[in-house]
């Protein structure tokens, strides 16, 4: 009996150490938090797994996570969660009928108090170009472990027209000339090392007319699926990939074109058939960016799939629903536009606005002083000679201004159809000019809109524009590439505290590249040059830009060397 007895009690005793060990070994691997391990898998917005060996057979595996996992607190800490990507992430500040509004504007609805959502997305930006932006820097500096970093580029890696901006979807993540080896060195490894968590995000479509979502809109371009490339990378390094380009793919293709374009922003609007009602001319939809509609219902998108990732899900409120047509709201206070495009096939200009080059068309408006029509207000926008140009205001009048509040001078301009990439470089000679004056500019303008045949001042003319350009902001300021946006004026940059005098030569150029513009000028010895990612050029006038040599002010400036190249169609935003 003694014998029996002290075989059950040993018996008893491994049975316990045993269940012990188990506990212990399931302790040290809890199945609810942080970063996927080695040997986890990670979810994809529809909940299903995306194991780390799903990914390309032919490119080497980073492994899924280089942080083990870490047992959840059971109380919710504070966290914050980083927004990077292009225009359809980004803030805004437009004057559209619908403004746009990037999707990271809204996600913070469907958040608990406990996220708070830092949105340092960039208009423009591709996941090569992002990378020289301050916004970087800061996300650098910034995150930290317990952090989130959802990552949304696609739109812009594809244009193959700018190298600045391309990343070839094509190639696997290995290669450093791909979209994947961009995403994944620059913006996974990053959070990864400072122990916090990346999220893919696939890029939301582009609303097709034809309802054909297997192309470009879809992002499946001859250099590569985009969208699948980041499918791709999250199965190869173990990332969560939240798929937008799916989602948004079969709502739109549900609904059917018009009324996916409800998501879109609209950039004017029109009175209805009884002339007072104002409605969204749906003529000047964005098929590219979302309205603050169509912002809420991919940041709901995106929050439904954030349910479905570990650790970030904890901060999506429980019950969500996605937005209604009741968000779809004018900007308060819209004022439908009068502008018309100018017919410049019939435009008969007086002798002092004449040319001879076909396509260069000289005109003078806004704060003119006077009918800028009228040669004796010495306004000058003439060819004098073959491919020699000579605009501006005779030093006698002094006549037109740039200032915080309107604009007036002289242009001599082509019209340039709003898909077309193109460059305009010239060199400049100031032929006369009045000491001391400011308010002064010249130089080369890229803008929205363009008048002809005007009698009297507009002073309500401040539309949109880029310049390079030169400007005596003050009476001892000489700065360089001004430009006004949704009515402000920005002086750009100080140079000079001397002013410009007769006799000063300069070279100027502007360049557009897709939804980029690029000006620069030479100047005093100086390269001054600005770039500018998706500048509104078509809150007016929806069809065209208008480019050209400028002047006022009593500073006439002679142009040579005058060289406009139409140089592609632009592959859009």
């Amino acid at each position: 009996m003694t014998i029996k007895r002290k075989g059950f009690v040993c018996i008893a005793i491994l049975l316990v150490l045993s269940l012990f060990m188990l506990t212990a070994c399931k302790d040290k691997n809890p199945s609810g938090g942080g970063q996927a391990g080695p040997s986890e898998s990670v979810q994809d917005s529809t909940g299903g797994s995306q194991s780390p060996s799903d990914g390309p057979s032919d490119s080497p595996s980073d492994g899924p996570s280089e942080n083990p996992p870490v047992e959840e607190p059971t109380e919710l800490t504070d966290t914050t969660i980083y927004l990077v990507g292009d225009s359809t992430v980004c803030a805004f500040s437009d004057k559209y009928f619908y403004p746009r509004y990037g999707y990271g504007t809204q996600l913070f609805r469907y958040l608990n108090e406990k996220a708070t959502v830092k949105n340092l997305a960039l208009s423009g930006r591709s996941s090569k170009s992002f990378l020289a932006e301050s916004n970087y820097q800061t996300l650098k500096n910034s995150i930290k472990a317990g952090d989130y970093l959802i990552i949304g580029f696609g739109h812009n890696d594809e244009k193959s027209d700018d190298p600045t901006r391309f990343t070839d979807a094509s190639k696997p993540y290995t290669d450093p000339t791909s979209f994947g080896y961009h995403l994944n060195e620059y913006y996974v490894k990053l959070a990864k090392e400072a122990g916090a968590t990346p999220i893919l995000c696939t890029p939301i479509v582009r609303a097709a007319t034809d309802n054909d979502y297997s192309g470009s809109e879809a992002h499946v371009t001859s250099t590569g699926n985009y969208a699948q490339a980041i499918r791709d990378l999250g199965a190869a390094v173990g990332v969560a990939v939240i798929d937008l380009t799916a989602a948004t793919a079969q709502r739109y293709a549900e609904l059917g074109f018009d009324e996916a374009c409800k998501y879109h922003a609209v950039t004017a609007g029109k009175y209805a058939d009884d002339g007072t009602t104002v409605v969204p001319n749906m003529d000047t939809v964005d098929k590219t960016h979302l309205n603050i509609y169509g912002a809420k219902y991919v940041a709901y998108v995106l929050a439904e799939g954030l349910k479905n990732v570990n650790g970030i899900s904890r901060y999506v409120l429980d019950e969500i629903t996605p937005p209604t047509q009741a968000d779809l709201v004018p900007i308060d206070g819209y004022v439908v536009p009068t502008y018309t495009t100018p017919n410049l096939e019939n435009y008969n200009a007086p002798s002092h606005f004449a040319t001879i080059s076909d396509g260069w068309y000289g005109t003078a408006f806004g704060d003119t002083g006077g009918s800028p029509s009228s040669a004796g207000n010495g306004y000058l926008a003439q060819e004098t000679s073959k491919g020699v140009f000579k605009v501006g205001n005779i030093s006698s009048k002094n006549k037109g201004k740039f200032t915080d509040s309107s604009d007036g001078f002289a242009f001599l301009f082509r019209q340039v159809e709003a898909d077309k990439n193109f460059t305009l470089s010239v060199s400049g000679t100031v032929l006369e000019c009045t000491a001391g004056k400011n308010q002064v500019g010249f130089g080369l303008m890229l803008r929205d809109d363009v008048y002809i045949n005007m009698t009297a001042t507009d002073a309500s003319i401040i539309s949109n524009y880029v310049t390079a350009g030169l400007l005596t902001a003050t009476t001892s300021s000489l700065n360089v590439n001004f430009l006004r946006e949704n009515g402000v004026l920005n002086k750009g940059e100080k140079i000079s505290s001397d002013l410009h005098a007769a006799g000063d030569t300069f070279t100027a150029s502007i360049e557009r590249v897709g939804q980029t513009v690029t000006v620069t000028v030479a100047y005093g010895g100086q390269t001054y040059t600005d770039t500018y990612y998706d500048f509104d050029f078509f809150a007016k006038d929806n069809g065209y830009m208008y480019v050209g040599m400028f002047a006022n002010r009593g500073t006439v400036v002679e142009f040579t060397d005058v060289v406009f190249t139409v140089t592609g169609t632009s592959q859009g935003a």
